[in-house]
């Protein structure tokens, strides 16, 4: 937003205070001010010259040859046939940034034109671009900067999204007047009507109010188009605008003064004396003001239409079938308010973002709509010699109304820490058009001005507050620290735990991002029908393709850290991760989301000493992690595999599914080969092992109780028994374990056997068990009898038989 502060000033005043102070206090206020320039500072480069010779070329082209005093001697070529030998004008030098582009050094039929000769209005200083300006009594050489005295200073302001109501110069006005204390002061104009009825020569609709609330509009007749006067000119000019005529030029002017957009038609090119406000869908091709052909790509599109097609895209720019030209002598001038999320689609669909567009994205408020078109009119009426037909056209369906608030100055001055007084308060609130009723004892009524929409509750107006009166010297206050340290929730005790088991194991952890790439699909090698296919979650806006989806495993995410550990020669890896996924809500809603932990283990273990020898990462190394983690975290995993046991990316021979409580909750395995390839892992950095399970249903806090150690000695015996080979040896042991009759302590595998020496389908399993009593010596009959009902037991449960 580019603000000139001698059109600020002609709203409010700014006597005595430097133009750096007024910068500072409204950054200090939330609106940064990134530039402080002089708009005419082009003008040090343009210096009067001397024409000293002139050559004609043919045609309209001549070689002029300069002279610019101490600055030397250039030849420009110019095709003002009025600019005479040995008379002054202004000579723009290469490089200077004039207000329409910067001044290049052009060649033209082999001569080269060091510089040019300017209009005023190349130079910004009116609309007369007719001639060459011509200089009288100047020396050559004299910068125009000294000899025209011009200084316009403009702020260039940042403007939050959220505040479209400061992209205005009363906006901005407003913004001081709270600041400063000083009282604001509305444009005045009068708007004289005559006797022609508006109403007679068109009339407006709306078909769908959600998109375009209100629309208002003004005829005014007899208009002559032309140059603008040069006030007009020089406000157009500090904002960056070009003026074009004096129609035009209001339409933007009342636009930079008020801050709503409004638009101009030329009433005889309107086919029928009707507007209406209609949506579009994508698809339909509408030509713009600029002379492009435009398809519409948004799927709602508001458009403006005469009673038999469109002549403008609304809230973004007129259309070229009815532009006001110099043949315009009727007029029909808008100003409407638009959805704001309908225009910021449009625009961004259709890659055109404009003055109006910018602003209507951000949220203007339709009860300015009336005002900016009477001033508008009541301009254009005085630069033109038209006259405003008599009556407003206005649809307005739903009128929109100030919002109410509850206002407690206590509670304010609590919030921020202050001790404003409430007048204070008031003052300022009041100054940006917040009004305060009384409601009770220290309460008031806030009514919140429909020209800020980002006001909606009680804190804005406290932030209001603390904005406007001196934020910058808010009370700095150490906030008290909690009577008692509160605990983390357990989801978060569960994720610190598991860290703390798996860096002490030896691995690594690593955080990788919840965005991957889509095609991790068909490089794991899952099948057509697995649930990950169809519950992806997609990001509607990703950065890339590489982070078009959410992650429903974290197994892409520690693969390809994998692979870029290995490309750059890390060849033993062994690195974890405890993190979120996500996959789609099967009724459409929100995603559902989970804890899980993953790991990867690649390459050899040991340092390669001769007390720690390398070896290979194997199947039994990842078994072993999961049981790592179980143990310390006091539960009891089962793990188990064979057909449908195994994920699609491991290796069939080794992999296996895992459980808790006879409730699958992940797998592990070795990765298969192709899988391998697709993902690009070395293999020369030999196998690759992986676990991932589900964390939600892990304790976090689970204690491991104190067991009394017994004084007695205890039995070992060991068990060998034969049965099918698939039965899992896991729910062997739990069996035994699960018998709380016996004085079994301890009992573990050690050793199993498949061959000639046992039946075909059948397993031998052997097993050491541990009996001890707490309080006396077992017998040997006592041990017998607990062996024999172990026996008998297994036999029951498993068909299993003990071996010979």
């Amino acid at each position: 937003m580019l603000a000139s502060l001698a059109w600020l000033g002609e709203y409010v005043d700014l006597s005595g205070l430097g133009p750096a102070e007024v910068a500072n206090r409204l950054t200090m206020a939330g609106f940064e001010v990134e530039a402080l320039k002089d708009r005419y500072s082009y003008l040090q480069t343009v210096v009067a010259a001397k024409v000293t010779k002139i050559k004609d070329l043919g045609g309209a082209l001549r070689l002029l040859l300069l002279s610019a005093g101490d600055r030397g001697t250039f030849q420009v070529l110019c095709g003002d046939p009025l600019v005479g030998l040995g008379l002054e004008y202004p000579l723009a030098l290469v490089g200077t940034e004039l207000p329409f582009g910067p001044v290049k050094e052009r060649v033209i039929s082999g001569i080269s034109s060091q510089g040019m000769l300017v209009s005023e209005y190349e130079l910004g200083l009116s609309s007369d671009a007719s001639r060459v300006m011509p200089l009288t009594g100047v020396e050559p050489g004299t910068p125009l900067s000294g000899f025209l005295g011009k200084s316009d200073l403009v702020l260039e302001i940042s403007v939050t999204p959220n505040r479209g109501d400061a992209l205005s110069i009363m906006g901005i006005a407003r913004e001081l007047s709270a600041i400063l204390d000083r009282p604001l002061k509305e444009p005045s104009f009068a708007l004289t009507e005559s006797e022609e009825s508006a109403f007679g020569q068109i009339s407006v609709a709306i078909e769908d109010p959600v998109h375009c609330p209100r629309y208002t509009g003004r005829v005014i007749n007899g208009a002559s188009p032309g140059p603008s006067p040069d006030y007009v000119v020089e406000r157009l000019l500090s904002a960056g605008l070009r003026p074009i005529n004096n129609i035009v030029d209001v339409t933007n002017y009342v636009m930079l003064e008020i801050g709503i957009p409004l638009h101009s038609f030329d009433l005889a090119k309107l086919a029928g004396p009707k507007i209406i406000v209609k949506v579009f869908p994508a698809g339909e091709i509408f030509t713009t003001l600029d002379g492009q052909a435009r398809t519409l790509k948004a799927e709602r599109n508001i458009m403006i239409c005469d009673e038999l097609r469109a002549v403008g895209l609304g809230g973004i720019m007129g259309g070229q079938n009815s532009e006001v030209d110099e043949t315009t002598t009727d007029v029909f001038l808008e100003a409407a308010s638009f959805n704001q999320a309908t225009i910021r689609r449009s625009s961004r669909s259709l890659g055109l973002s404009t003055d109006a567009s910018y602003r209507f994205e951000r949220g203007l408020d339709p009860n300015l709509c009336h005002v900016a078109v009477d001033r508008a009119a009541a301009m254009i009426a005085e630069l033109t010699g038209g006259r405003v037909a008599k009556g407003r056209l206005d649809c307005y369906p739903k009128t929109i109304g100030p919002k109410k608030v509850s206002f407690s100055g206590r509670k304010c001055n609590d919030l921020l820490g202050t001790r404003h007084a409430m007048a204070d308060m008031e003052r300022v609130l009041g100054a940006i058009g917040v009004g305060l009723a009384p409601n009770g004892p220290g309460l008031y009524e806030a009514s919140l001005p429909t020209w800020r929409p980002d006001l909606t509750r009680e804190v804005d107006l406290f932030e209001e507050v603390s904005r406007l009166l001196d934020f910058e010297n808010l009370p700095t206050t150490l906030p008290k620290p909690p009577r008692a340290a509160s605990e983390p929730p357990a989801p978060y005790r569960l994720r610190e735990k598991l860290r703390s088991i798996l860096c002490g194991a030896g691995l690594s952890e690593v955080m990788t991002f919840s965005f991957i790439n889509r095609n991790f699909i068909d490089l794991l090698g899952l099948p057509g029908d697995h649930p990950w296919r169809s519950g992806l979650v997609p990001v509607l806006n990703p950065l890339s393709e590489e982070h078009g989806v959410l992650r429903p495993s974290l197994l892409p995410g520690l693969l390809a850290a994998l692979r870029l550990n290995q490309y750059h020669g890390q060849r033993d890896a062994a690195i974890f991760e405890v993190g979120t996924v996500f996959l789609a809500a099967p009724d459409g809603g929100k995603p559902l989301e989970g804890q899980r932990l993953a790991a990867v283990m690649a390459g050899d273990l040991g340092s390669g000493q001769w007390n720690d020898p390398r070896r290979q990462v194997d199947f039994w190394d990842a078994k072993g992690l999961a049981e790592f983690v179980a143990e310390g975290l006091g539960v009891d995993l089962a793990f188990s595999g064979g057909p449908g046991q195994t994920p699609p990316w491991a290796d069939p021979a080794q992999s296996g599914l895992i459980s808790l409580k006879g409730r699958p909750i992940g797998h592990l395995g070795l990765l298969s080969g192709p899988a391998a390839d697709r993902l690009g892992l070395k293999e020369a950095a030999g196998r690759v092992y992986a676990l991932e399970m589900d964390i939600d249903d892990f304790p976090a806090d689970k204690v491991t109780a104190f067991r009394q150690w017994s004084n007695y000695p205890g039995v070992i015996r060991d068990l060998a028994v034969v049965l099918d080979r698939t039965v899992p040896a896991s729910e062997v042991l739990g069996a035994l374990k699960a018998d709380g009759s016996l004085p079994l302590v301890e009992a573990a595998i050690f050793d199993l056997y498949e061959g000639d020496k046992v039946p075909a389908g059948k397993k031998s399993l052997a097993m050491r068990l541990f009996f001890q009593e707490m309080s006396r010596t077992l017998t040997d009959e006592e041990v017998n009898g607990y062996f024999n009902g172990i026996v008998a037991s297994l036999k029951t449960l498993f068909s299993a038989e003990l071996r010979s």
